[in-house]
């Protein structure tokens, strides 16, 4: 589908950060993390807003002209400096849902981060966020909001990485042209599974 692809503006980092709680509402990360659904509602706009915050500091941050979802992207290379995760609020995501929650999704995220250092160096281009309007799901706008990095990424001769703990997002992602690393293995015995893809440059 032909959809305009456009930065995220820093205005539109809290509509964005309530976008990715819609989407990610009933992920199984964040129904881990934070069991109770209305809690999600109230707490995981924050959340993502933080996270939205560090990419437009350290990465790329895209969305679509009707801002209707929105990819985060870690470039090749790309460090987590200490000063960008203060100056987005990241740090402070556990005294914002509780340290028992935040150790939960520590406890998932540790695992998939264990993952990627294992199966893929610091040189690709790493999907951090990839969220879509729930009632516009499954028409196009993700695979349209990744797009352009995906071809970036053929041109400079580089690979890229995601991973996801919704089975239903593995299929999505196969179709442009991400092969699966890790089907399905559990982190640790949090009882929320993982699925991890590269994507080598096509010509």
């Amino acid at each position: 589908m032909s959809v305009k692809i456009q930065p995220l503006t820093d205005s539109q980092v809290p509509a964005a950060g309530a976008l990715l709680a819609r989407a990610f509402h009933d992920d199984p990360l964040m129904t881990y993390s934070i069991p109770d659904a209305a809690e999600r509602v109230r707490l995981l706009p924050e959340v993502y807003a933080r996270m939205i915050r560090f990419g437009t500091l350290a990465g790329e941050v895209h969305t679509t002209a009707n801002f209707e979802g929105v990819a985060l992207w870690m470039p090749p290379g790309a460090t987590w400096p200490r000063e960008k995760i203060v100056a987005s609020g990241m740090h402070e995501i556990a005294a914002v849902i509780g340290d028992a929650a935040y150790q939960r999704y520590r406890d998932v995220v540790g695992c998939e981060w264990q993952a990627r250092q294992r199966d893929m160096d610091n040189d690709c281009w790493y999907l951090f966020l990839l969220g879509v309007e729930p009632r516009l799901q499954r028409r196009g706008l993700g695979g349209a909001l990744i797009g352009p990095v995906l071809a970036r990424a053929d041109a400079a001769r580089v690979a890229c990485y995601l991973e996801t703990e919704n089975e239903r997002n593995v299929a999505f992602y196969k179709e442009q042209g991400f092969d699966l690393i890790v089907i399905g293995e559990e982190a640790d015995s949090t009882g929320v599974r993982f699925w991890s893809f590269r994507r080598l440059p096509r010509r």
